[in-house]
């Protein structure tokens, strides 16, 4: 009973320290996109998320926001390696025809048990900006990121009429 006991301990303890310090982001800063992944405050943000929370998203990453509730940018934290996986899309909510936001939030839909990122609204990105559609995300495998993996479209947003 008491070696189930401490096997058990031990098996949860070690799951419990899975959780990394942070150790680096993919990119700083996108071209020509002046948010700063990389500022004092959003590292910050990234040490405490992955001292205090549980993977949220694709089992062992915590899906963080490090904007404000407008103008979402996700960040994808890695529990098992510390390294910080930001998106390049900022995500907002729906756009009228003129192009002004209407008041209506953007859906979001991720889960500890899926792969994708999957959002309804209106993305942003240098030359890549689309308005009402609906588009998903995922870590996937890059040869050219410094960490081997980046977070990226996983399709072309497709226009959804609201």
């Amino acid at each position: 009973m008491k070696k189930s006991l401490l096997l058990s301990c031990l098996v949860l303890c070690s799951t419990a320290t899975l959780a990394q310090t942070y150790k680096g982001i993919t990119t700083c800063e996108f071209d020509y996109d002046g948010f700063k992944f990389c500022s004092k405050t959003n590292i910050q943000k990234y040490k405490n998320a992955l001292a205090t929370k549980k993977p949220n998203f694709d089992e062992q990453y915590i899906l963080i926001n490090v904007s404000s509730r407008s103008n979402i940018r996700y960040v994808a934290l890695d529990t098992k390696t510390g390294i910080a996986y930001p998106l390049s899309d900022e995500i907002q909510g729906f756009k009228n025809s003129h192009g002004f936001l209407t008041g209506k939030p953007s859906s979001i839909n991720y889960s500890l048990y899926n792969t994708d990122l999957c959002i309804e609204g209106s993305v942003s990105a240098y030359r890549n900006s689309y308005d009402n559609v609906k588009v998903c995300y995922s870590i996937q495998k890059d040869a050219s990121s410094p960490y081997g993996k980046d977070f990226n479209r996983v399709n072309m947003p497709k226009e959804i009429n609201d």
